[in-house]
C-alpha cells in the first residue's frame, strides 16, 4: 500500500511540474534560455558591425561649419559658386573667364554722342595664380586703356598680390605704368563683403609714382543678384593737393542666372571730386560730379 501511495505522489508531482512549465509562456513569463558560446560570439560581431556603420554615417554627414567646396578646398567648373561673394579671388586652374561690354556716354548735353567697348580675360594658370588682360576704349576711342597682369595668392582667398603693365591714352597723351595692388576681400556676412586695394599705386616710366588705392562694397541679397559699389583715389605723383586728387567711382548691378554666366550694367562717374569751377560741357556753369557719366552693359562667361 505504501508503494502505491509513493507512486501516486510521484505522479502528482510530475503533473504539477509539467503543467507549470507548459503554462508559463501563456501567462506572460519567460522560460530561461541558455546561449552557447557560438551565439555570444555572433552577438558581439553584430554589435561591432553596428558601431562601425554608425561611425561611417557620422563621417558621411556634412559638417555645417565647412564651406561648400570640393575636395581639396578648391572649386571646379561644375561647383563654381553662383554668388559673387562666394567666388574665390583667383580662378581655379584651367578655368577661363571672358567679359565683354558696350557702353555709351550719358553726360549732360553729350548723351549718346559717343560710345565705348571693353574686353577682359582672366585665366587660372594655377589654383592660386591668375593671368589677366584687358582693353577698353570710350568716347569714340579717344580714351584708351590696355593692361596685362599677374595675380597670385598671399593668403588664399583673402589677400593677393597683383602687378603688370598698363597703357593709357587720352587724346595726345600716352603713359606707361606698372600697377601694384594687394587685392583683399573680407566678408563679415554671407551677403556683404568689402573689397580693397585691387590697385595701391602705379609706377610711371616718365614721372613719379601715382597713388591709386581703391575700395568697394559688394551686397548680395540673393545668389542671383549682386550690387557692386567701388571708388578709387587717383593722386598723381603722390601730390595730395586738393585740385589734383580725382575720385572715379562706379555702381553696378549684376545678375547671375547660373554659375557660368553673369550679365549686368554699370554706371561710371569720372570724378566725384571735380575741381571748383570745372566746366567740361562748356555751358558756362560749374559741373557737378554726376555730369560726367558713362553707362556700360556687360556680360561674362566662364569656360
Amino acid at each position: 500500500m505504501l508503494a502505491d501511495l509513493s507512486k501516486s505522489l510521484r505522479l502528482c508531482l510530475a503533473l504539477v511540474v509539467g503543467s507549470t512549465v507548459a503554462l508559463t509562456p501563456a501567462l506572460g513569463g519567460e522560460a530561461p534560455a541558455w546561449a552557447d558560446d557560438d551565439d555570444e560570439e555572433d552577438d558581439d560581431r553584430d554589435r561591432d558591425r553596428d558601431d562601425e556603420d554608425d561611425e561611417d554615417e557620422d563621417e558621411d554627414e556634412d559638417d555645417p561649419d565647412q564651406p561648400p567646396v570640393t575636395a581639396g578646398g578648391l572649386y571646379t567648373k561644375k561647383t563654381y559658386p553662383q554668388g559673387e561673394i562666394q567666388r574665390p579671388l583667383t580662378l581655379t586652374e584651367g578655368i577661363t573667364e571672358l567679359r565683354a561690354g558696350i557702353g555709351f556716354d550719358i553726360s549732360n548735353k553729350t548723351a549718346f554722342e559717343s560710345f565705348g567697348l571693353s574686353f577682359d580675360a582672366r585665366y587660372g594658370y594655377k589654383d592660386n595664380v591668375e593671368l589677366q588682360a584687358g582693353f577698353s576704349g570710350i568716347k569714340n576711342f579717344d580714351v584708351i586703356n590696355a593692361y596685362a597682369a599677374f595675380e597670385g595668392s598671399i593668403v588664399y582667398d583673402l589677400v593677393d598680390f597683383r602687378t603688370g603693365l598698363q597703357l593709357d591714352i587720352a587724346g595726345d597723351s600716352t603713359t606707361f605704368g606698372i600697377p601694384i595692388g594687394f587685392p583683399f576681400r573680407y566678408a563679415p556676412k554671407p551677403q556683404v563683403a568689402v573689397v580693397a586695394l585691387e590697385t595701391a599705386f602705379q609706377i610711371q616710366f616718365d614721372s613719379k609714382p601715382d597713388a591709386t588705392p581703391n575700395i568697394g562694397i559688394v551686397v548680395q541679397p540673393v545668389p542671383i543678384v549682386a550690387l557692386l559699389i567701388k571708388a578709387s583715389l587717383v593722386i598723381p605723383d603722390f601730390d595730395f593737393t586738393a585740385d589734383k586728387v580725382a575720385v572715379p567711382a562706379s555702381f553696378a548691378v549684376q545678375l547671375s542666372p547660373n554659375n557660368k554666366i553673369d550679365a549686368g550694367m554699370e554706371f561710371r562717374f569720372g570724378n566725384l571730386k571735380l575741381p571748383e569751377g570745372t566746366d567740361i560741357d562748356g555751358d558756362g556753369m560749374p559741373d557737378k560730379f554726376y555730369d560726367d557719366r558713362f553707362l556700360l552693359f556687360f556680360g561674362q562667361i566662364r569656360l
